[in-house]
């Protein structure tokens, strides 16, 4: 009699412990849902918030991330909100140079827990190029995001960006990698590159993609005017 009065209640213990487990779940995806909305929406209207703004979005996100810590989406919203806090200081400031640490620190845990992202590692890339760290992680970096996002616009670009200016320090692979890079942007997006590595200070690498193709040329004359 005992047994069958225990098992309905060990059930209800076991739902009711699920139950609170999907609730907790989804009450941080809700916090965090509401902080990558504002974060778009900064990106989208190009706005630059203020410290209030921030630490609004930035509470909203460590809400989340007390009940799902290692939650990639949500580490990747706080490094995007750390590269905002990084702009809100001068340059050459303590904060600015705690919040790029704070942002390398979150790069670095979403590529060992998503290696195979490469948008994680352009994202590595971003701030070792900002702080100007062209050393063994920026190339690793740079390789991992050639070989895994090959095709990604988004990813060319920041492969072209960080490897060009960075290419006396880069080793023969990496050198390799960007090369790689750049002849299949030049496939896929050759217009945005060429504008591109005019302002970049890069465009002496594009002259043998140029030298026979007289619509690429005239593209890159016109740039060359603006």
């Amino acid at each position: 009699m005992k047994l069958k009065t225990s098992i309905p209640l060990f059930s209800a213990i076991i739902l009711l412990t699920l139950a609170t487990y999907v609730g907790t779940l989804l009450f941080a995806n809700y916090s965090a849902f509401s902080a990558q909305n504002k974060i778009k929406n900064w990106q989208q209207k190009k706005i630059m918030p203020d410290a209030n703004a921030w630490q609004e979005v930035s509470d909203s996100l460590q809400r989340a991330l007390r009940f799902d810590p290692d939650n990639p989406e949500y580490l990747n919203s706080k490094a995007t909100l750390y590269l905002y806090k990084g702009r809100l200081y001068e340059r050459q400031s303590q904060q600015a140079a705690e919040a790029n640490s704070e942002e390398l620190s979150l790069y670095r845990q979403l590529v060992t827990l998503r290696p195979a992202w490469p948008l994680y590692w352009a994202g590595l890339i971003n701030i070792k190029y900002r702080l100007w760290e062209v050393d063994e992680e920026m190339q690793e970096a740079l390789r991992n995001a050639a070989r895994l996002g090959p095709l990604f616009k988004s990813n060319q670009k920041i492969i072209l960006r960080a490897g060009f200016h960075g290419w006396p320090f880069l080793d023969i692979e990496t050198r390799e990698a960007v090369n790689d890079i750049l002849q299949r942007a030049m496939q896929i997006q050759p217009e945005q590159i060429i504008k591109q590595s005019i302002e970049q200070g890069f465009s002496s690498r594009l002259q043998p993609y140029l030298e026979d193709d007289e619509e690429l040329m005239k593209v890159y004359e016109r740039e060359l005017r603006r």
